[in-house]
């Protein structure tokens, strides 16, 4: 039987767990490895080729942290530097994955078995698993029961929002570690995106900014009313269900090679092209998300238009090459 197909976390999950069996001098056979995860042999060594095979074009970290030999009956893994050390979660990271677990027993009815092990599970994550233990993190999250109604940083910015009062708002921002104090004023609420957003003149930047209600820590008023401005239009940052900032959108079609396409399959709607790659539209509001995008993904992922953006994936090549002769030229000829 050959390799079958399978999805990118259930091939992950595999790898991990090669990586760990396989470590050290005597390794593990092929066969003993494909018997512990439940597939065949081929399916074990097809996932080893996937790791190796994208170390030429995006390596993670030095190139000699992770090396792996397979000679078709045995697997060895060294490894050396973070793989080296036992696996510690910040706090932040445990929090995360104990909440994960923690919601996972709330939805376990009928097992008390189980709930009682999803429990444990949290409990060692936020305690011997974490860098440090979270408990003053904790105390900074407010966790929704999934009863119907607002949760309490939605009804307080809507009530805020109906009042015209400011709001002091704890706000951990994507790509940041800290959250940070802002006190803003909630011109409206709204969900688009499957997620709560806040439309909100923020007095530190002294712009409208869009702030996800899921990343605001804490919400309360605070002295001081506003008035919406009369060209203040919903409409410039809601439409079709979906929520952005006119203006700052641009779209731009990802055609993703045959190698991993069917990775980029499972994320969502796709265009099937005829040599097996697939074509995606994006609507991206950063332009520089959309360059740092494709080029994790090295040669296996080019933007097809508009021309600019296209031409800003280059540059940015070119620049991290070392080189920048000649860009503008190959990409008009492309």
């Amino acid at each position: 039987m050959g390799a079958t197909r399978t999805t990118a976390g259930e091939q992950l999950e595999r790898i991990l767990y090669v990586v760990a069996a396989a470590s050290g001098k005597a390794g593990r056979s092929l066969a003993e490895l494909a018997e512990a995860l439940g597939v065949e042999p081929s399916q074990v060594a097809r996932d080893l080729e996937e790791v190796t095979a994208r170390a030429y074009y995006h390596p993670a970290g030095s190139v000699d942290a992770l090396q792996i030999t397979n000679d078709g009956r045995r697997v060895q893994v060294w490894t050396t530097g973070q793989f080296r050390r036992p696996v510690r979660l910040s706090p932040l990271e445990a929090l995360a994955l104990g909440l994960g677990f923690r919601a996972l027993a709330a939805g376990a009815a009928g097992s008390e078995a189980r709930r009682e092990e999803l429990l444990a599970f949290a409990r060692r994550l936020e305690g011997a698993v974490a860098s440090s233990p979270p408990e003053e993190l904790l105390r900074r999250f407010a966790v929704d029961d999934g009863t119907p109604g607002d949760s309490p940083v939605r009804a307080v910015l809507r009530q805020a929002a109906a009042e015209r009062r400011r709001c002091r708002i704890t706000y951990l921002a994507s790509g940041t570690t800290r959250p940070d104090e802002r006190v803003v004023c909630p011109y409206l609420l709204a969900y688009a995106n499957g997620a709560w957003y806040a439309i909100a003149h923020c007095t530190k930047r002294q712009e409208v900014r869009l702030f996800r209600l899921d990343r605001i820590v804490a919400a309360e008023a605070v002295d001081g009313t506003f008035e919406v401005p009369d060209d203040f239009d919903p409409r410039d940052y809601i439409a079709g269900g979906r929520i952005y900032r006119a203006g700052e959108e641009v779209e731009a079609v990802v055609r993703y090679s045959p190698r991993i396409a069917r990775w980029v399959r499972e994320r969502g709607p796709v265009e099937e092209l005829p040599d097996g790659s697939v074509a995606v539209r994006l609507r991206v509001a950063d332009v520089h998300w959309l360059v740092r995008h494709v080029l994790q993904h090295g040669a296996e992922a080019e933007v097809i238009e508009p021309a600019e953006l296209r031409l800003e994936v280059a540059r940015a090549a070119e620049r991290v090459l070392g080189r920048d002769a000649g860009v503008e030229g190959d990409v008009a000829r492309r």
